[in-house]
């Protein structure tokens, strides 16, 4: 086994170099308008925002990608994106991690809603259930400033489908899996007058993951949780839409231990876990069709419960004074945007941001609540100009600010104003192909958990921090023709001041987050799609990362959780009924993990590795409707980690190992 998996391994590395496809063209082109898995999706995305150019740094993923997936979160479709990883830190949390930047330099937006939870500047990805996703698009870098303060790497958008030609439609998904995993997702929707409504709901659950090499479950890595979404959405003023979006997910989540601490481990759960979001989003044309008009306003509501007594402690009743900590969270997002269209020429975007968030929190039963506040916004002025010779310019300024009225018990930081600086240049070469450069300086806040948290002792509070500011340069080019798409870029990102955790001298494992003097991050990637016959599809995308920050004798020191590449591989094997088979590797080079252990550089050097995945399926149409529109219904087997390899996330937080997952999805 080791043998074989040795010889795909070298035949992948092959491929990724020689292969001229990667950025996968997601778009499946079945002739199949009533099947209700390849409807086409809304090409408008209202969040309040006028939308940003569409260059080779943007990534769409369509519902049948997703769909082979099998996923029960967005923490399984992020690594399908172009430079993204996914990790899972000794939180438990999964984040997204774009070119090998921080977490918290990525944005998520759930029909324009950001995401990422204010107190942290980030989201666990296994908490955002994929219930009534249509579509993702995952942009990477800063192509433009009006995706709002705080995205320096990229963002991710997850999008509800369009309602089909057909009035009505409807699918149920259900899975069984290895360690007792359950997942089923049931979602419906009609066209009621002018509304398109669509509702949704979920369940998932899983006993452990398994450990790989012995197939021995992982300790305390249950999951269990519910989820339901309500969305509807109609035509305004002819062109305009308006949309307006419930949902709720909730459920309870242990957290492993890190296996190189032993008892100095985090034993933690999260036996309650909720969150609620309500918004609504306007776009609205006017004045002939040269103005437009995008409104987004949400409530973001959360809370969770930490529960840090070990195994020992979590079946018994909680005790005064003990540790246990609750949070509560409650935001509010407000952003418009107005648009000035100059015919064919170009146009001239105004953008505001505003965010005001409260956390609370209690740290051990019976205790005080500490609060903390923070407004944080942003105003943009982008504009661009088309020439008639396949030209175009854009350019971007505007100014981000955040304060922090409440600091709970802690001394409150100084407010921070930070200038927002873009601009791109783009050419098309002939019909076929496009090539641009950018540059960009935009910084970071400190989170309010960064400046003011103590995790339960495990970092001391750092309320001296300062943003972080990153200078992008990039050059791009991409080309594609009836049955392949390539794309490639070459970026340089100058982050200063940036933040990373390090090992306190002294103490007993502590970290504290602190200011780094500069980190340099030079890259690389590449990424196509080839389909080579109607049933064949292959793709691959390769990054080369070379990150380092700077000490007194140069850039010789290495940064925390950048890998030194990202690969992925597959092939797709599929006809519109009958068998179809996928054949997916991904790669992620060596990197420096996080490592309380290590006193000298609190950091140790984790190797490369790979994993594959192997998914079988069958696809039947069955004409049983009375009116006439067919219902497809589709079996499949899925192996992830198909040759059992062992991986770490980070220092002693091993990936799962093989796992097993077996189910069906009907729906018309």
């Amino acid at each position: 086994m080791t043998f074989i998996n040795s010889i795909l391994t070298t035949g992948l590395i092959v491929l990724v170099i020689i292969l001229p496809t990667a950025a996968r063209s997601l778009e499946y082109e079945y002739q199949a308008a009533t099947d209700s898995t390849f409807v086409p999706f809304e090409e408008m995305v209202v969040s309040g925002q006028a939308s940003p150019p569409a260059e080779t740094s943007e990534t769409k993923v369509s519902a049948p990608e997703v769909s082979l997936r099998d996923p029960g979160s967005l923490a399984d479709l992020g690594a399908i994106l172009p430079s993204v990883r996914v990790s899972t830190n000794s939180r438990g949390d999964s984040h997204l991690m774009i070119r090998g930047a921080p977490e918290r330099h990525v944005q998520t937006f759930l029909d324009g809603i950001p995401l990422n939870l204010p107190w942290d500047e980030r989201v666990d990805l296994e908490t955002i259930p994929i219930t009534g996703v249509g579509r993702l698009e995952g942009r990477r870098g800063l192509p433009s400033l009006l995706d709002g303060p705080g995205v320096l790497a990229g963002s991710v958008r997850i999008l509800p489908p369009q309602l089909s030609v057909a009035e009505k439609s409807a699918r149920l998904n259900l899975s069984l899996g290895s360690e007792s995993q359950v997942r089923a997702n049931l979602s419906g929707q009609r066209r009621h007058g002018n509304w398109d409504l669509l509702a949704a709901g979920g369940w998932q659950s899983r006993g452990s993951f398994p450990l790989p090499e012995t197939g021995d479950p992982r300790f305390n890595s249950d999951l269990k949780q519910l989820s339901l979404l309500v969305r509807g959405s109609r035509p305004v003023a002819g062109r305009g839409r308006l949309n307006l979006l419930a949902t709720f997910w909730g459920g309870e989540k242990d957290v492993p231990p890190e296996l190189h601490l032993g008892e100095d481990a985090r034993f933690w759960r999260y036996p309650n876990r909720r969150r609620s979001l309500l918004g609504g989003s306007l776009a609205l044309p006017f004045g002939e069709g040269k103005w437009d008009l995008n409104t987004m306003l949400a409530a973001d509501f959360y809370q969770q419960e930490i529960d840090p007594r070990g195994p020992d402690g979590w079946d018994q009743a909680l005790v005064k004074g003990q540790d246990y900590e609750k949070d509560f969270d409650r935001t509010g997002h407000f952003s418009a945007g107005l648009t000035r269209w100059l015919d064919s020429h170009g146009r001239l975007s105004l953008q505001t941001n505003l965010r005001y968030t409260q956390h609370r929190e209690s740290l051990t039963v019976g205790g005080g609540v500490n609060s903390f506040s923070q407004v944080m916004g942003g105003a943009v002025l982008e504009g661009e100009y088309y020439s008639n010779s396949d030209w175009k310019f854009c350019a971007g300024a505007g100014i981000d600010g955040a304060v922090t009225p409440e600091s709970g018990d802690k001394e409150s930081a100084d407010g921070f104003y930070t200038p927002a600086l873009n601009l791109r240049l783009s050419h098309k070469l002939g019909s076929l192909s496009n090539a641009y450069a950018s540059a960009s300086r935009r910084s970071r806040f400190p989170s309010l958990r960064e400046l003011y948290s103590g995790a339960l002792g495990r970092f001391v509070p750092n309320s001296d921090l300062v943003p972080e500011q990153q200078d992008l340069l990039e050059l791009g080019i991409s080309s594609h023709g009836s049955n392949w798409r390539l794309a490639g870029a070459a970026f340089l990102q100058y982050l200063h001041d940036g933040i990373e955790k390090t090992v306190l001298s002294g103490s007993e494992g502590q970290f504290m987050r602190v200011n780094r003097t500069e980190i340099r991050v030079p890259g690389l990637e590449i990424n196509g799609s080839w389909r080579p016959a109607a049933t064949w599809d292959l793709f691959a995308q390769h990054t080369v990362l070379s990150a380092r920050v700077e000490t007194e004798t140069g850039f010789d020191q290495p940064t925390e959780d950048r890998p030194d590449y990202l690969s992925r591989l597959g092939v797709n094997w599929h006809g519109f009924t009958g068998p179809g088979v996928l054949l997916e590797t991904t790669v992620t080079g060596a990197r420096w993990s996080a490592d309380a252990t290590n006193t000298d550089t609190g950091l140790t050097r984790l190797p490369a590795h790979n994993s594959w995945n192997l998914r079988f399926s069958w696809r039947w149409e069955l004409n049983s409707r009375a009116d006439g529109l067919p219902v497809d219904l589709e079996a499949f087997l899925r192996v992830n980690n198909l040759f059992d390899q062992l991986a770490n996330y980070q220092v002693g937080l091993p990936e799962p190992g093989r796992v097993f997952s077996l189910g069906a999805s009907m729906g018309y």
